[in-house]
């Protein structure tokens, strides 16, 4: 199991930070969706199950900004994305699908 480091980052954001982290993180993963979606279609030298994953990976962060955001205890959100991450291991990262001759 790959033991990826991890940043603790506290924030205090307006409202309006708030909406445009969240908008910008959404923003992020319907790209990884697109890159995705293209990548089934043989576009790209990623394959589609690193796509995914990443899409994964953004989805469960918006999740836990949306959770700290209603209050929830830090220390049991982080334990979660620990396990999370655990549970979700990469594919290998950077798979490049071989071009076709």
């Amino acid at each position: 199991m790959t033991n990826t480091p991890r940043k603790d980052i506290h924030l205090s954001l307006t409202g309006d930070q708030y909406d445009d982290l969240t908008s910008a993180l959404e923003t992020q993963r319907n790209s990884f969706e697109q890159l995705a979606a293209e990548a089934s279609n043989g576009f790209g030298y990623l394959d589609t199950a690193y796509w995914t994953h990443r899409v994964t990976e953004v989805q469960q962060l918006i999740d836990t900004v949306h959770r700290l955001a209603l209050g929830a205890n830090p220390q049991v959100v982080k334990q979660e994305a620990q396990g999370n991450a655990a549970k979700h291991l990469p594919p290998d990262s950077g798979t490049e699908v071989a071009p076709e001759d």
